[in-house]
């Protein structure tokens, strides 16, 4: 199983039947996972990064679960920063999921590659947690974790930007570390 399946299957466990977002070439492969669930899992296209977050907002509270949006890198992720942290302020539990395509620090440069920019410098101050994942042994911990946080304690907004490659790792469940909620 790969990392995209594996949290794809991680949403629909969860109940999660929605998510939102604006396809990029980033996250293409996290999409191609829900196809392959179809029959449990919609993403819907929202025509604006914001107004996906905005929708996952509504699913979340609605249906009092987990809201999950999704966009690709650089401009696509700036677009979701006023409804995060509307999320914020307001404790909705949101995922919000985004990709990256390069494994090299920022060295306090302003961007990297093409359109790259620090996600956790521009999210830590309106989630409840973000991490950036550029290790496939390090992805289940981070979905769980990044999952509990949202759902508990104050709920909130989490963001997982993933570099794009891990997407298409291979993956044995039995290798994860399991957790058992010590954050």
């Amino acid at each position: 199983m790969i990392i995209a399946d594996f949290l794809v299957d991680f949403l629909i466990k969860k109940k999660i039947t929605d998510i939102f977002g604006i396809p990029g070439g980033s996250v293409l492969e996290l999409l191609y996972a829900t196809n392959r669930r179809k029959n449990f899992i919609k993403p819907h296209l929202s025509f604006h990064e914001q107004n996906a977050v905005f929708a996952a907002s509504g699913y979340a509270v609605a249906g009092k679960k987990l809201g999950v949006a999704y966009a690709t890198r650089g401009p696509g992720i700036t677009n979701m920063v006023t409804a995060i942290t509307d999320a914020y302020c307001d404790s909705i539990p949101l995922l919000i999921i985004t990709a990256h395509s390069s494994k090299k620090p920022f060295n306090n440069m302003r961007v990297f590659a093409d359109q790259e920019i620090d996600t956790v410098k521009l999210f830590s101050g309106i989630t409840k947690y973000c991490a950036r994942i550029d290790n496939h042994k390090n992805a289940r911990y981070e979905i769980e974790k990044a999952y509990f946080y949202a759902m508990n304690g104050r709920k909130g907004p989490v963001v997982l930007d993933f570099n794009t490659k891990i997407f298409f790792k291979e993956t044995n469940n039995k290798k994860f570390k399991i957790i058992k909620n010590k954050f």
